[in-house]
């Protein structure tokens, strides 16, 4: 609830700038809607909500203006004006600016307590400025844990595979980051490269070995995902098959209800998996013909630390503070999205509970503004959408157009609020700040690396 001061001396800024006339003036200092609940209690037609900031709304479509709610308001704020039912705090907070004494003021909010500071994440990782795209770790990787956007297949992609196996040092660069060729002189055409080329980018013609070099340019075109173990697949499972042991994931098979025949199986089909669902990398794969059955799990094997030529993978520690860069919006789309409710707004702020913080990036993966820092390429944007503001909720506080980053919320001659869809990317800032919840957004999302 918002409260008064001794500092008010009775000017009424607050009163006029309130929307809903949820204060007055009572001897000469501002009283208000103190958002006890019991206009909510004791509505017959349930047209009193209660939202996220603790106010309470009115849910003009059902109210049939009856008083229930007038004659148990113990402040006697509660009115009917113009056949609307006004005088509920929706806590919106549009009356603490305009007093010029600054009386009134939000009531103290308990702090989150936190036994850290900070979020830390131990995994193996990509330094991409070392990386060149080549695909080597995903083809050793035995679980299939690294993922590429694009490879074009036939076509060599400098994994030196075919280098390694070669008996007779017969095929390198022409020069350092060059074509690769075979040595015809050398090679003794036992086709082992030929064999052994993961991407089958090595033909024969007429006993004569070619590599088939790409069109185009795989270290800035092609883009890698991998696991980065923040664990959301094994608190999705609902038995210990996918479990953490020993501060690593591991999945046991025989434990899985979805592939050894359970009468009791977690989820109707293998595409609708928890674990799967679950991975904001889009990496898991349960395939049951598989000898591996579920594909894409980082098991910390580090084949791929070592089998890297360039140094790029390697075991690290992200850490995380809470830092959020200048230019969010304040959208609230990465509350949304976050599994482990670890994100709030607080004061105009994105706060974060470390807590309950696994860094699994789907916050920053999700931020329009890309203000949420992240390790990942891969990023989710929003394609489409539709947004529609409900003015038999909006209660006429503003604060959606304030908080709209892109002008894309107007007012009528009426007083009316209207969305414009052509200016509007549907971030959720205007959905956000509503106290009301008078907007609603649908959006269509799509992953791009």
């Amino acid at each position: 609830m918002f409260l008064t001061t001794k500092d008010c001396n009775g000017s009424g800024e607050c009163v006029e700038a309130c929307p809903t006339d949820a204060i007055k003036l009572v001897d000469g200092k501002a009283v208000s809607c103190i958002t006890c609940g019991k206009c909510q209690r004791v509505c017959p037609n349930k047209a009193i909500f209660k939202n996220d900031l603790g106010g309470y709304v009115v849910d003009r479509t059902k109210c049939n203006t009856c008083g229930m709610c007038i004659n148990v308001c113990p402040v006697s704020v509660i009115t009917i004006k113009d056949g609307k039912l006004m005088g509920l705090c929706s806590n919106c907070g549009v009356c603490v600016a305009p007093c010029p004494q600054n009386a009134r003021k939000p009531q103290p909010k308990r702090p989150v307590k936190m036994e850290n500071d900070v979020v830390n994440r131990v995994n193996i990782g990509t330094n991409f400025e070392d990386c060149i795209e080549c695909g080597r770790c995903a083809y050793v990787c035995p679980t299939n844990s690294i993922k590429f956007s694009y490879i074009e297949p036939g076509v060599c992609t400098k994994c030196d595979i075919c280098i390694d196996v070669c008996p007779r040092n017969a095929i390198g660069p022409i020069e350092e980051g060059g074509e690769y060729h075979i040595d015809m002189q050398k090679c003794a055409i036992c086709y082992k490269c030929l064999i052994e080329c993961p991407n089958e980018a090595i033909v024969a013609e007429d006993l004569v070995l070619k590599i088939n070099q790409p069109d185009y340019d795989v270290e800035n075109d092609t883009r890698m995902i991998s696991c980065i173990e923040c664990k959301l697949c094994a608190d999705a499972c609902p038995t210990d098959a996918l479990d953490v042991i020993n501060k690593r994931l591991r999945y046991q098979v025989d434990k899985c209800t979805l592939v050894n025949g359970s009468d009791n199986p977690c989820a109707k089909d293998i595409e609708h998996a928890p674990c799967t669902l679950a991975c904001p990398q889009g990496v898991l794969e349960l395939i049951p013909e598989s000898k591996i059955t579920l594909e894409g799990l980082c098991v910390e094997c580090s084949i791929c630390v070592k089998e890297c030529k360039y140094d790029a993978r390697k075991f690290g520690r992200t850490t995380w503070d809470g830092e959020i860069k200048p230019n969010c919006i304040k959208c609230g789309l990465c509350i949304e999205v976050c599994p482990k409710d670890a994100l709030w707004l607080e004061d105009g702020q994105i706060k974060v509970n470390f807590d309950k913080c696994v860094l699994c990036e789907k916050c920053a993966m999700y931020c329009p503004v890309n203000a949420i820092p992240k390790t990942t390429p891969l990023k989710v944007k929003i394609a489409s959408g539709y947004s529609m503001l409900n003015n038999d909720l909006c209660i006429e506080c503003g604060r959606c157009k304030e908080a709209c980053p892109f002008k894309a919320i107007s007012i009528d001659d009426d007083g009316n609020y209207h969305i414009n869809n052509q200016r509007c990317i549907y971030c959720g800032a205007c959905k956000t700040a509503c106290p009301a919840r008078a907007i609603k957004i649908q959006r269509n999302y799509e992953a791009t690396i």
